[in-house]
């Protein structure tokens, strides 16, 4: 059946690499698809207990890999006992539940990554003994035949290589709760392999793995658009500036009254104006290589801060004031500054959990731990002065000065960017296409968050609002550039020359200014 069948088996694409582990990049588009799948069997009330991937089918669609289950046929050889979690194979007398599955994807994502099976035994009893007994497979020791993001990445590795050792460990009790979890786990990791490092190194720029299906993990596409808002409709955009050579650049903000754009990128610090990008120096002991994110200060100052105990303050003049942070192990991914004061979110690295640093004006710094995610990937004040963090594993949490209170919601996806909207709302975007309205509670309690429709089911990783125009607009991954019309997000086709990641969106109404990744900025004047 397979010959029939449109596309390859996961077993085949996995031999096609000779013994060597798949892309990252295309690893994380299949596994993605993988999970999502048995998400939605078990949701169905199906528990499989063992998958292979000869029973995966990678289907190219839109230069996109699509992952899907065939089903077993009496033909088919049996299923190799190491892909069979212990308790459904018999191998042990355990329960079966969610986590039986988990066993499996575990399996096959360890084989993705290295290239060679998790447990290549062939007799039941030498896989039993490795599976109850351990040692537990583990990505560290096949480095060589890793693919290439992961090889100089030991960190990431190991990270990986904790939960494939809990998800395929023979006790279901102590696996991870489900295959959504373990999912949530390693994207992130994932997703960092194919970031640029610091040397500048490009990595391969794929697709990201949701699928259009985007299956029952909720996502805001599963519930129709209106007719009337299809594709929006084509828009003539302007060039700003060229791609900076191999660069890849992960913050950018306007400055000069929007006359200007300020990046940082893995190589160094550069300003756009003019059409041109030229270098920006920066004071003796300030390391781009550290610097993760720019901000504005109320004062007029730029703000650069990343790495732990990073944080800097760099005037117009060029000198540079480093700022004290009442935390020295926190890893500051994005900030917020006002005349209030400044809040920076992201990991305290010791507890591998969500930070906030809020330094006040005029009042003592301190720190907010959120226990509810990883980390803590983006921060805005709503109107009403609420502090707003949004997280991985979907967390949304209203911060204050001492602690931080959870906003429920679905939590299906991991949420990247959060932005102050009109009328006392914040607007959240994340993975799969996921778009979030947060407004503050009528009656004082937790604030509402509400999942949108959007026209993608790719990854979002920008968001910005116009208080003059009223106008939200989000970015992504593949190039997808999406308007909020009417609680609905529709997506507007960007220059076609452009196909990859889309750094930010920038709004100065009636401009609307899109930075991608490898430095090529477009500018449209919208009429809304």
């Amino acid at each position: 059946m397979y010959e029939r069948a449109p596309g390859q088996t996961l077993e085949r694409v996995i031999a096609a690499h000779g013994g060597f582990g798949i892309p990252v990049a295309r690893a994380r588009r299949i596994m993605g698809h993988v999970a999502h799948a048995l998400v939605a069997s078990n949701e169905a009330g199906v528990i499989r207990g063992g998958l292979s991937p000869a029973h995966i089918l990678v289907v190219a669609e839109n230069e996109n890999d699509v992952a899907s289950f065939i089903e077993h046929s009496a033909e088919d050889p049996p299923t190799h006992l190491g892909y069979f979690a212990p308790e459904r194979s018999g191998l042990s007398q355990g329960t079966i539940g969610w986590s039986t599955d988990v066993f499996p994807f575990a399996a096959i994502l360890y084989e993705v990554l290295c290239g060679a099976r998790a447990f290549p035994q062939t007799a039941a009893f030498e896989i039993a003994r490795q599976v109850m007994l351990g040692p537990a497979p583990a990505l560290a020791a096949t480095a060589a035949t890793l693919p290439v993001e992961l090889r100089d990445r030991p960190d990431l590795v190991a990270a990986l290589d904790a939960h494939l050792a809990r998800a395929l460990s023979g006790d279901p009790t102590t696996r991870h709760p489900t295959v959504q979890q373990l999912w949530l786990d390693v994207d992130p990791i994932l997703r960092d392999a194919v970031r640029p490092t610091a040397g500048g190194e490009v990595r391969t720029n794929e697709p990201s793995f949701v699928s259009p299906n985007y299956y029952r993990i909720q996502s805001a596409t599963s519930m129709p658009l209106p007719s009337d808002l299809m594709l929006g409709e084509r828009v003539t955009w302007e060039v700003l500036g060229p791609p900076i050579g191999i660069e890849r650049l992960h913050a950018s903000i306007l400055v000069e009254d929007g006359r200007a754009i300020l990046a940082a990128g893995t190589r160094g610090l550069y300003r756009l104006v003019r059409g041109a990008w030229s270098r920006v120096p920066l004071p003796s002991g300030v390391d781009v290589r550290c610097v993760r994110g720019l901000s504005r200060l109320a004062s007029g100052e730029l703000l650069l801060f990343g790495e732990p105990d990073f944080c800097v303050a760099l005037s117009a003049r060029g000198s540079a004031q480093r700022i004290a942070l009442p935390d020295r192990d926190i890893t500051l991914d994005a900030a917020y500054a006002d005349d209030r004061g400044v809040i920076l979110v992201g990991q305290h690295v010791a507890r591998s959990v969500g930070a906030a640093v809020l330094l006040p004006r005029g009042a003592p710094a301190s720190t907010v731990i959120v226990e509810e995610t990883p980390r803590l990937t983006d921060v805005t004040r709503l109107a009403s002065g609420a502090i707003v963090a949004v997280g991985l594993n979907g967390a949304i949490v209203e911060i204050d000065e001492r602690s931080a209170r959870d906003v429920p919601w679905a939590r299906s996806g991991h949420l990247y960017a959060v932005t102050m909207g009109m009328f006392g709302a914040a607007h959240a975007v994340g993975s799969g296409g996921h778009a979030v309205r947060i407004e503050p509670s009528p009656t004082g309690g937790p604030a509402v968050a509400t999942l949108e429709r959007v026209q993608t089911t790719r990854d979002l990783c920008g968001v910005a609002a116009d208080f003059r125009s009223g106008a939200v607009w989000a970015v992504g991954a593949d190039a997808r550039l999406l308007q909020r019309k009417d609680d609905c997000w529709v997506r507007v086709p960007l220059d076609p020359s452009v196909t990859g990641r889309l750094l930010r969106v920038h709004l100065r109404a009636p401009r609307v200014i899109v930075v991608v990744e490898d430095g090529s900025a477009f500018v449209h004047d919208s009429p809304v």
